[in-house]
């Protein structure tokens, strides 16, 4: 059975349907944005909702706390220049500094306990704003594989970044693969005494 409510907003009534898995979410937008998101899904091969979810969950993944932690969008060719003029010593004095800022602050704002799932969550979710992600986890060891297509330098600095990370939650971490284009990381939970 389907549960119904509705929401008064300033912007309009909202009817919601909810069942286990999904809401059914109603509500108004004006005309020229709703035909510009229909023309993007037409021109992705994917469906209206489909498009709504995914910016849905962007917001919620990452948008919600962006402004706040200071995110700034930079094209990958942008990092490229700058990662290109770094000497490898500038590269680990940054990465350290921000490996053990940045997530945080996003594991902080976002969850309300610093634990090995939410710390897993966290990482993919800061990952996602350098490219594809693909996050598995298999036995207790996640595998993290970054595609960046930024440059072998960038690649150096998410080891670094990451490794400072896994260093003070006293997780293990192994790359398995570093190059111009991809890192790819092995993350395990400390085993309990």
């Amino acid at each position: 059975m389907k549960e119904h409510e509705l929401f008064y907003t300033n912007w309009g009534v909202i009817l919601v349907t909810k069942n286990n898995k999904s809401v059914n979410l109603s509500c108004r937008i004006e005309k020229t944005i709703y035909d510009e998101l229909l023309a993007d899904a037409k021109k992705k091969g994917i469906s209206l909702n489909s498009l709504m979810s995914s910016i849905a969950k962007h917001h919620i993944t990452w948008k919600r706390y962006a402004d706040e932690i200071g995110f700034v969008p930079i094209t990958k060719r942008m990092i490229g220049k700058i990662f290109k003029h770094l000497d490898k010593k500038s590269i680990e004095t940054i990465a350290n500094d921000l490996g053990g800022t940045v997530p945080r602050e996003l594991l902080f704002m976002t969850y309300d306990k610093m634990d090995f799932d939410n710390f897993m969550q966290i990482l993919e979710i800061n990952a996602l704003r350098f490219g594809v992600v693909k996050h598995t986890n298999e036995n207790g060891i996640h595998v993290l594989n970054i595609h960046h297509g930024i440059s072998d330098s960038f690649s150096h600095f998410l080891a670094c970044a990451h490794q400072r990370m896994a260093d003070d939650m006293s997780f293990k971490m192994e790359i398995t693969n570093s190059d111009k284009n991809m890192i790819c990381m092995n993350i395990e939970k400390p085993k309990l005494d």
